[in-house]
Parts: C-alpha cells; sequence; structure tokens
C-alpha cells in the first residue's frame, strides 16, 4: 500500500462511481483568464528559465494597468487593474507583484499588494523576491559616443542579473539602449572582455567601478533628457524603450547625489555640451579648435557668420570702433574672443546682441572656464572684453539701463573668478577631453594622436615645450598638505619603496632600471597632489600598501611601463610585488578622480609633463616629430 494510502483510506468502489457521475454533470468551470488577450502574453515568460523574461513582459503592461481601456480588447472605462485583480491565476500573481514594484502610482501600488496579500500561488524568486531587489556593483565603459552602464541586480534566494544601458552623450546624455541579462556580472564582463579581445581593445583598459551615487546620478539624468516610450522612435531595440518601467525602477533603488554628466570635468564620460546653431553645436567644423581659421576668423557653418548682419553690417568691426572697446587691445586675440562671443549668443538666444544675466552667468561661470576653443591670449582680454561687448550691445538695442546693469552684476564677479577657475586642474581636464572630441569629429588620426599627446602633458603649449630631461630624484615634498595626512602619506611612501624595490631587486625581469628615482618621484608627486587636491580621499581608512600599488599602477600606465604589451610590464606582476591580488579600478578609479586627471580613451593620461620619467617623454617626442613632419 502507498503512503497515500495509508494515510486517506482506500476508495470504495461506489465513491469512485459516485464522483465520476458528478464530474459528468457538473459543468466545466470558466477559464477566467480565457478572455484576458495579456495573460497568454504573461504565460511562456512566468515559465521561462530566464529570470529576466517575466520583467520584460511585465515592464512593457505596467504603465498600460494605469489606463482605463485597452483599445481594441476591453469595453471603454474598464478598470484593467481591477480585471487583472479578480482573476486570482499565477500569471495576474505574478503581475501584480511587478505593479507593486514598478507603478509610479502609489495607490496601483497600495491596490496590487491588498490584492497579494491573499494571492497563494507559489512564485519564482525573481517576481516574489522583485519588491526586495537591490543594486549591487555598478561599473561603466565608454567611447566617444557614449557609455555602457552596468548595473548588477541582486535578489534573495541568490538571483542574479544585469541592466546594460547605453547611453548616448550627444546632444545631451539620453538612453538610447537597455536591456536585462539573466546572468552575474562577472560574466557579462567577461563576455565584453572576449568580444573586445576579438577586435583588439581591452575591456580592463576602458572598464570603471563606479560608486552608487554616481551610477545613480549618471541614470537619472540620462532618463529625464529621454523621451517616453510613446515618443521614442519605433523599432529601436529589442526591450527598450518597453522596458523603461523596470529601469526606472532600478533608478530608484540607487542614490542620485553624485555629480552626473557634466557637473565635473574628471567624471568618465562627461559630455561636450556644444551650443546648438543652424543644427549643429559649436565645434562640430573640421578645424579641432572649433572653426578658427589660420587668419584667426570663424567660419564654422560654412555659412554667413552671425555678426555679419542682412544688411552687411560688421558687429564686430562696429564694436571694436565704438567708444566702449576702446580701452582694449586692439589684436587679434581680441578680435577672434569678440566672434567667439557673438557666437555664444547668437548660438544661445538666437539674436548676437541679446545678453540677458541668465547668458552671461553661463558664460563667465561655466562655459568659459571649460572652453577649449580659445587661445590662452584670448581668455587673458575675457575679463575686459565681454563688460565691454554686453555694455555696447544694449546700448545699440537699447535695452535699458537697469537690464545692463543686472547683466553686469552677476557677471563681473563670475569674471573675476575667472582666471583661477580656468587653471583648475579639473577644468584643464576637461578641455583636453574636449579636444580629444573635436579630433574625433574631424577623422583626422594625426589630430587625434596630437590631442592625446597634449592630454598626457597637460596642453599644446606643454606639448610645444616638452624636453626629455630626467625627473629628479625627490623626497616627498608635505609641504602645503595638512598636518593630520603626513604620518599616512609618508606610511603610504614606505610601501611605495618597499613595493617597488622588490620589483628592481628581480622579482621581474627587465632591461633597465625602469622603477629607480624618477618612477618614485612621479608617484611621490601624484600622491601630493591628490593629498592637496582632495585630502579626503587619503582620511578614509583605505589599506595604505594598496593605495601605495594603485599609485604606481597610475604611474606605470601613465607612462607606457605597465599594461598590454608593448609596456615591458604587466600590471598584474607590478601589483603582486605590492602584495596586492586583483584588479586596481576601484582605488585607482577613486585616486584619479582626486588628481583631476582626464579620461582618455587610449590608456592613461597623467596630464602633466612632472609626471612623467625620461622614456614617455623621448616617445611622445618621437610621434610630435612625425606629425610636424606630416
Amino acid at each position: 500500500m502507498s503512503r497515500r494510502q495509508r494515510a486517506h483510506g482506500p476508495r470504495r468502489p461506489h465513491q469512485h462511481e459516485a464522483a465520476r457521475r458528478r464530474a459528468r454533470q457538473a459543468p466545466a468551470p470558466a477559464d477566467p483568464a480565457a478572455d484576458n488577450p495579456l495573460v497568454p502574453l504573461l504565460r511562456p515568460a512566468l515559465r521561462d528559465r530566464d529570470v529576466t523574461a517575466f520583467w520584460v513582459a511585465a515592464s512593457s503592461l505596467v504603465p498600460m494597468l494605469s489606463e482605463t481601456q485597452m483599445p481594441g480588447h476591453l469595453p471603454e472605462g474598464v478598470d484593467l487593474l481591477q480585471t487583472f485583480i479578480e482573476i486570482d491565476i499565477a500569471e495576474t500573481t505574478a503581475l501584480l507583484h511587478m505593479v507593486a514594484a514598478l507603478s509610479p502610482d502609489q495607490d496601483f501600488q497600495r491596490r496590487a499588494r491588498a490584492a497579494l496579500s491573499a494571492r497563494r500561488q507559489p512564485m519564482p524568486p525573481q517576481v516574489e523576491g522583485i519588491s526586495q531587489a537591490a543594486v549591487g556593483s555598478t561599473t561603466m565603459f565608454g567611447d566617444s559616443a557614449g557609455d555602457n552602464l552596468m548595473l548588477e541586480i541582486l535578489l534573495p534566494r541568490a538571483v542574479r542579473a544585469v541592466l546594460v544601458v547605453y547611453i548616448e552623450r550627444h546632444p545631451l546624455p539620453y538612453v538610447k539602449d537597455a536591456f536585462v541579462v539573466d546572468a552575474p556580472l562577472q560574466q557579462i564582463h567577461a563576455d565584453y572582455r572576449r568580444i573586445m579581445g576579438e577586435e583588439g581593445y581591452s575591456l580592463d583598459d576602458a572598464l570603471e567601478v563606479l560608486a552608487p551615487a554616481q551610477a545613480g546620478a549618471y541614470l537619472s539624468q540620462a532618463l529625464e533628457a529621454t523621451p517616453s516610450a510613446a515618443q521614442a522612435s519605433e523599432g529601436s531595440a529589442e526591450q527598450w524603450p518597453m522596458l523603461r518601467p523596470f529601469v526606472e525602477f532600478v533608478r530608484h533603488l540607487l542614490p542620485a547625489e553624485g555629480p552626473g554628466y557634466g557637473d565635473d570635468g574628471s567624471i568618465a564620460g562627461a559630455e561636450r555640451r556644444g551650443l546648438a546653431f543652424g543644427g549643429e553645436p559649436v565645434g562640430s567644423g573640421t578645424d579641432p579648435h572649433d572653426g578658427a581659421d589660420p587668419d584667426g576668423g570663424f567660419d564654422p557653418f560654412g555659412g554667413t557668420p552671425p555678426w555679419i548682419l542682412a544688411d552687411g553690417t560688421d558687429l564686430v568691426e562696429e564694436f571694436l570702433a565704438s567708444e566702449q572697446a576702446r580701452p582694449l587691445d586692439q589684436d587679434d586675440a581680441v578680435e577672434q574672443l569678440v566672434m567667439f562671443l557673438f557666437l555664444v549668443a547668437s548660438g544661445a538666444t538666437g539674436d548676437p546682441l541679446d545678453w540677458t544675466p541668465e547668458l552671461g552667468e553661463w558664460v563667465a561661470g561655466e562655459m568659459l572656464p571649460t572652453n577649449p576653443v580659445l587661445s590662452q591670449e584670448a581668455m587673458d582680454q575675457v575679463p575686459s572684453v565681454l563688460p565691454a561687448l554686453i555694455t555696447w550691445a544694449h546700448a545699440r538695442t537699447g535695452t535699458a539701463a537697469r537690464q545692463s546693469h543686472a547683466v553686469l552684476d552677476v557677471t563681473r564677479p563670475l569674471l573675476e573668478e575667472l582666471p583661477a577657475r580656468y587653471a583648475e586642474p579639473r577644468n584643464r581636464a576637461r578641455r583636453l577631453e574636449e579636444h580629444i572630441e573635436f579630433a574625433l569629429e574631424t577623422g583626422d588620426p594625426d589630430e587625434l594622436r596630437r590631442a592625446d599627446l597634449a592630454m598626457r602633458v597637460g596642453g599644446y603649449e606643454e606639448l610645444e615645450t616638452l624636453d626629455d630631461a630626467p625627473l629628479p630624484a625627490e623626497p616627498l615634498l608635505l609641504e602645503g598638505i595638512a598636518d593630520d595626512l603626513h604620518e599616512r602619506l609618508r606610511e603610504i611612501d614606505a610601501h611605495l619603496v618597499t613595493g617597488l624595490d622588490r620589483v628592481t631587486e628581480g622579482r621581474l625581469e627587465l632591461d633597465g632600471p625602469l622603477f629607480g628615482d624618477e618612477f618614485r618621484t612621479a608617484c611621490r608627486r601624484l600622491l601630493a597632489r591628490i593629498a592637496r587636491m582632495e585630502p579626503a580621499v587619503l582620511r578614509r581608512k583605505a589599506n595604505t600598501r594598496i593605495t601605495a600599488g594603485t599609485l604606481a599602477w597610475i604611474i606605470g600606465r601613465g607612462n607606457d611601463l605597465v599594461g598590454h604589451p608593448p609596456a615591458p610590464v604587466r600590471s598584474g606582476d607590478l601589483l603582486r610585488a605590492f602584495d596586492i591580488n586583483g584588479s586596481p579600478s576601484q582605488r585607482s578609479d577613486t585616486l584619479m578622480r582626486a588628481a583631476a586627471l582626464p579620461r582618455s580613451m587610449v590608456g592613461l593620461a597623467l596630464d602633466d609633463a612632472e609626471l612623467l620619467v625620461a622614456s614617455a617623454r623621448q616617445d611622445i617626442l618621437r610621434t610630435r616629430a612625425v606629425l610636424d613632419d606630416d
């Protein structure tokens, strides 16, 4: 006798017959889901072994439930959510879990949770656990056009998946594609590493580990600029934009107080915000200096520039001959600057003479400190030229004096700060990144190589004056560094010396003293730079030995001494000399951000000739000579 029979006792023959008779007489139960066209869409997704399948299917339905009708299927005025509440089957229970988590309407969430309290169908963990979802590791890699943001989603019972969001950066950051993958983040990295390796690229050179707040800021800003699913172009991707409710849900799992795009030049993937004019951003010409021709004029559009009026009046000549411009130096730099300011005003307001307080504040406070177009000579003239130009423009257009005062009251304090802000390392790094963008737009590989060299040494002028003198042997210099950091910096320096000694003592077979006095000096200078610029990074309870090894890795990568061949030393070999296992990416990202290093698409740029050893300088000089000859 089976266990089931022992528990319930054997049925008598007449009991079986009575049951069969009642079954024949009773009408077949109505299937409440038969008339609902959405249930068949949910059923295969709920049974799919891919944990993301139901997320994708349900995400496109959640916005639909907020409608009072579903055209072509349900009568007018039907509460679609209520129809799912009344159908008590596994598919609708699963959808209610998603509504309770994904719906932006709190009333819908409340109704879904109330209905779920009476449901008893067992649910797979990716459905039942959606309300407990969290975001784990967040990483990103990108190119000149956009960024791949990868967010690992963690659910109970060891459910792991990855949301990949591709953020296009032009003309503003927006979500161009998004999809979810049923795999842990480590596997996604491995897949990208293999694919990129087959094309000759290295994921590890481009991959960044982001803080949750940074990832949240990136995603929030991009979603804000992204059209709704109804406005998006049809057929843009397999899952996007239907997946948007799920992406919005993940966004709310992240803090969003990070700097986001364009707020800090050291942030990876910070976009270049050009002023729209004639359908193209300023800087979209073929010249890397944004349309500056050899004679100092601008013609980025191939048409009539905005300072030439319909009657042929040249506003540049008229301004320079005016009483307001009389105190100015009448040289090419000033003329170039005036042309540029006319372009800016015309692009922003449609009128080269329309200077508002908002425009003046943006130009003096945000645009000019990071603008890579103007020469240093032109930038030096901005504090005197811009107020004169605003005053003249308002006088020419008959603008009330109080309006002129309002603009100048906002602009003058910012112009006093402009030289200091222009010289800030973060703004300098941002300008160098902008030059890379310009070079990419030209399609000229020589311009891109020159822009990359300038990024490595700190600028175009620094590239022209570069020499190959070796760095001197220097101790760790603590001047200008907070006293409470001195002991910690000495501890980091001691680990630095020990680790590099291990390298030079024969743990690695090298052809020369690549990690000697010059290298230590560069590492110490970088450490001191970080301590002065962002001391909080070094006050954190990070392992000082790991910090030392990461500094050596950054300087090694920036001098082409560490990394993939032809670099003489592999990253893992250098780090093992510091007893570091694994990748330094998280710590290196923090330190490079603190040092305001620009983001390079080809390796790592130190943005300072004072951090380059003689061998790296010599390589740069050889490349510069080839470019000069060409």
